[in-house]
């Protein structure tokens, strides 16, 4: 999919984890928005690190991930080299942006990985100034007012999801500069 204008690189993010403890990433979606194309650009499952690497009933209910699916899995280490490959140059976005955020904080201070700096803003954010009309502003039922499909908990569906919230700010807005259309929906861009 692609749409006009946009210059500067968006990349959207989701986690899933394994349990409660946000250093639990059990799997990354990553989509891209650059040069006005969407691609779905990464997805790992991860291995958990030991000291977090339990699967608990309730996270497996949600995205279907088990202890078995990650026994191969690379390890966060390996994933987070793949992912700040991605980042670069890129403004990061997120659909309740404190959890991935948090995730991602928490697994780099668990496995001794830098921080990144990164900028990013939440499209839960961003679909309130767009959507006010919506009762709920959660990633299913946005997109599904949006009519797009969504394998919801799945990280990649959610990644894409997520940016499709983006895209469709820009076509509403008709501000396909990403800096710009959040200073007009005034949806607040924070740090990492």
């Amino acid at each position: 999919m692609s749409i006009s204008g946009n210059d500067i690189k968006v990349v959207s993010i989701d986690f899933e984890t394994a349990n409660f403890k946000p250093a639990s990433v059990c799997s990354v979606g990553l989509c891209t928005l650059e040069d006005g194309v969407i691609e779905e650009t990464y997805y790992s499952l991860i291995k958990p690190e030991r000291n977090v690497g339990w699967f608990s009933r309730r996270n497996i209910e949600i995205h279907g991930i088990t202890q078995q699916d990650v026994a191969n899995a690379p390890s966060f280490e390996k994933v987070y080299a793949d992912m700040m490959d991605i980042f670069d140059n890129a403004i990061i976005t997120a659909h309740n942006a404190r959890f991935d955020m948090g995730c991602l904080k928490a697994a780099c201070i668990n496995t001794g990985r830098k921080i990144p700096y990164l900028e990013y803003f939440d499209t839960v954010e961003l679909s309130r100034r767009v959507f006010p009309n919506l009762q709920r502003h959660s990633l299913d039922c946005v997109c599904d007012y949006m009519q797009v499909e969504l394998n919801h908990h799945n990280a990649m569906s959610d990644s894409l999801g997520c940016l499709m919230i983006v895209v469709q700010a820009m076509n509403l807005t008709g501000i396909y500069d990403v800096r710009e259309m959040l200073k007009a929906c005034k949806t607040r861009v924070y740090t990492l």
